[in-house]
């Protein structure tokens, strides 16, 4: 049977497997786990149907913790039923998850595991949701990567059926659940071949059910409750082999294996790292680095987290281990040490104590946090948790990837510190939150990955503001795996789209940029005239790194065909025109077959504008010959005043300027307390055109004011003799207010360009 290759997110990958394995799924949206069930429902209405032959219910109730007593009570039923969430809206559903877990009921929890609202609210990636469900039962299972997150999807609703007890499967949000990958997707056969029927007539035999009447959901007494909790011990005890042998069952029917806990570096290591998540990849790409150059480390990463199997864990452990750093991605104040850091340490202690250790000694052992709320984890990290293993009183309860300048826990790394293989292409995108660039940049990594043999990956930074912010695209692409968990690094960039020219003042977006690499500019400037347009920082990159310079008028190109300012295709038609990664027409015909797909529902006649603006974009894209001298009046402006107060000029000025990654801990509050009337300096000047009073037919009712979204918009009533020394061009007129205002009153309407 031929493999069916995909390039789809995390989200989409989780989906596959547990769409079809369902017949119940009570959904909720909340960020980053929407695309879940949005896909889910879709596929129900379209009748997609499940391995039974039924479409799955797919209900849209009014909270997570409805979504849960959903599930909950459809698995009462008897029939599968599933969830997808994240964040708060996972500790919402702990309630129901309590029961679920109490009275042995299989089921699985689909998890873009997020931050928690703490000091301030996040919507990013880390592990602290997860974790604070651990009390419920919940067995948890953990996926790497967006291949292993439809894996582990299947494996965890095989393995639920057969040990009775609920599953969390989870993954990193926004890393893993929103990264675009190429990925082997599996068969409806395979999916088929890893469900028993037998365990899913179990399940419904053990439903409520009239015909067979039971009670189930009492209230105990302190006689029997004991008792009854310790009850589940043996299935709990179970669990890890159910797994081990479901996952040796999935290599034998789709071919890849998995382990409860894998280890991969030097047999000998002395130095070995712990981890789960995308970490997990970001440590096994810098461990085949270190190996090269005659390292003796190794990593473990961790799938089954709960039950956590102390024997399969110890078997995983290098006998030669001298020194161990656990690493997790959450943190429980107060604690004597983070959820995985706990469990590892009483796993060693008990081998120590019943003679299992792999090793004679005790290994040395310490903690720390990473990557909250999706915080960077990059090889530097891996590297400097490893060089801090090598000392004789290494840092415990450490920090890596901040700066602690408060309580001293952070390492430091050398940022320097680059592996990335020079056979990977990589490529970055500037736009604007809601213009369409990240979606056209998922639709040309999914052409690259299906129109060559190249693995691919597109990871898209979102701001939380969402609609109107920045966004930056990463994509990287190459005939090798791509494991790179991190955003491209600084100097390794071959090709930079800029997509608003209002990002050369605000951004260093060469920063990224290798030598000789390609950028293209929208812009309206012509050839001859853009490179004057240019801040002087932005000539002196372009020269140093001797960076080829195209540029496209392409909100000119989108208005001329009616796109009004999406310029996301015709950006997309000029990246494939630069590069060549395809023959030109083949891309040319690929963009708009994404475009038909993508929006063919919305009629024809949007879909031939789409066309005639990729063709015509090819037409205005022009190579710029980049002079040899600086010319550029232009200096990068301040980020706010100078006369701005103190906070916002050391912290609200580094957090607009995107370098929010360098402020220490000293600079943030520690109460989630911030000044007011910060918001006012960020200026993000994101309009194309700005409106003009037009004196002559103002009726002065003054609802421009009133409606502009952003207060742009200001009016002034005042007496005319004020407007004496106004400067010339001040628009000012005698207001039409009649008895209202005395006689020389005039009024101004005045917009605020920033």
């Amino acid at each position: 049977m031929k493999t069916k290759i995909a390039i789809i997110d995390g989200n989409e990958a989780t989906t596959h497997a547990a769409y079809p394995t369902a017949e119940v799924c009570a959904i909720y949206p909340i960020t980053p786990s929407s695309n879940m069930g949005e896909l889910a429902d879709q596929w129900a209405s379209e009748g997609r149907k499940n391995l039974w032959g039924t479409v799955p219910l797919v209900a849209e109730m009014q909270s997570e913790g409805g979504a849960a007593g959903a599930v909950h009570g459809a698995l009462q039923t008897g029939a599968l039923a599933t969830t997808f969430t994240a964040s708060q809206g996972l500790l919402l559903m702990i309630p129901n998850m309590y029961k679920i877990a109490g009275e042995l009921t299989p089921a699985v929890f689909h998890v873009s595991a997020r931050a928690l609202a703490a000091q301030g609210l996040s919507i990013f990636g880390d592990h602290q949701d997860v974790m604070a469900t651990r009390g419920t039962g919940f067995a948890m299972l953990c996926a790497c990567s967006v291949q292993e997150c439809m894996d582990m999807a299947l494996i965890a609703q095989a393995a639920t059926l057969k040990a009775r007890v609920p599953f969390i499967h989870f993954f990193d949000g926004f890393r893993t659940s929103h990264e675009v990958n190429k990925v082997t997707l599996l068969s409806r056969d395979e999916i088929r071949a890893m469900i028993d029927d037998d365990l899913v007539l179990a399940h419904r035999q053990r439903a409520l059910n009239p015909e067979r009447p039971v009670i189930r959901g009492t209230a105990q007494n302190p006689d029997v409750y004991f008792q009854s909790r310790e009850t589940v011990n043996a299935f709990y005890q179970a669990t890890p082999r159910i797994v081990e042998d479901t996952m040796a069952q999935f290599a034998r029917i789709v071919g890849r294996q998995y382990g409860l806990f894998e280890y991969f570096g030097a047999p000998d290591a002395d130095r070995v790292m712990i981890l789960m998540g995308s970490g997990a990849e970001t440590a096994h790409e810098t461990v085949e680095h270190l190996l090269k150059t005659g390292e003796k480390v190794g990593y473990i990463r961790v799938r089954l987290f709960r039950p956590f199997s102390v024997h399969h864990f110890l078997a995983a452990l290098p006998a030669t281990t001298r020194s161990l750093a656990i690493l997790d991605r959450t943190k429980e104040p107060g604690s004597a040490g983070e959820p995985l850091y706990q469990d590892v340490i009483t796993a060693l202690v008990e081998g120590a104590s019943n003679h299992t250790l792999p090793m004679n000694a005790m290994p040395r052992v310490i903690g720390g946090r990473y990557g909250l709320s999706s915080k960077e984890f990059t090889p530097a990290m891996v590297k400097a948790v490893f060089d801090e293993l090598k000392k004789e009183q290494p840092k415990n309860h450490f920090t890596i990837g901040i700066d602690d300048d408060v309580t001293k826990t952070s390492l430091p790394f050398d940022p320097h510190f680059i592996i990335e293989p020079d056979q990977v292409v990589r490529a970055m995108f500037y736009g604007l939150g809601a213009d369409g660039t990240v979606g056209a940049n998922k639709n040309s990594i999914k052409i690259i990955g299906e129109e060559t043999d190249f693995y691919t990956q597109g990871y898209f930074v979102y701001d939380s503001k969402k609609s109107g912010a920045v966004t930056v695209s990463h994509l990287r692409f190459g005939k090798n795996p791509i494991r790179s968990a991190y955003l491209i690094g600084n100097g390794l960039a071959r090709y930079i789209g800029c997509h608003q020219t209002l990002f050369l003042e605000k951004y260093d977006v060469l920063e990224k940029a290798a030598p000789g690499a390609v950028f293209l500019l929208n812009t309206s400037a012509s050839r001859d005239a853009v490179w004057d347009t240019l801040p002087r920082p932005v000539q002196q990159a372009m020269l140093g790194k001797r960076i080829r310079f195209h540029i496209i008028d392409g909100y000119r190109v989108a208005q001329e065909n009616g796109m009004g300012r999406r310029i996301n295709t015709i950006m997309q038609a000029c990246f494939f025109a630069i590069t060549d990664v395809i023959d030109r027409e083949l891309a040319m015909r690929e963009i708009k077959a994404m475009v038909e797909k993508t929006y063919g529902r919305k009629g024809r006649r949007l879909l031939e504008r789409n066309y005639a603006a990729i063709d015509e974009a090819l037409a205005g894209l022009h190579a710029v010959s980049v002079p040899a001298q600086l010319s550029s009046q232009i200096e990068m402006p301040p980020v706010v005043a100078a006369n701005a107060p103190e906070f916002v000029q050391k912290v609200t000025a580094t957090l607009i300027a995107g370098r929010g990654d360098s402020l220490p801990v000293s600079a943030i509050s520690a109460d989630g307390t911030w000044p007011l009337g910060t918001a006012a300096y960020e200026k993000r000047q994101l309009a194309l055109e700005i409106p003009q009073w037009e004196v002559d037919l103002c009726t002065h009712c003054g609802k421009c004011p009133l409606a502009c979204p952003h207060a742009a918009i200001r009016s002034k009533v005042f007496d005319e003799g004020l407007t004496a020394n106004a400067p010339e061009g001040f628009l000012h007129t005698a207001v039409k207010g009649g008895k209202d205002f005395p006689p020389g009153t005039h009024i101004s309407y005045q917009v605020a360009p920033d």
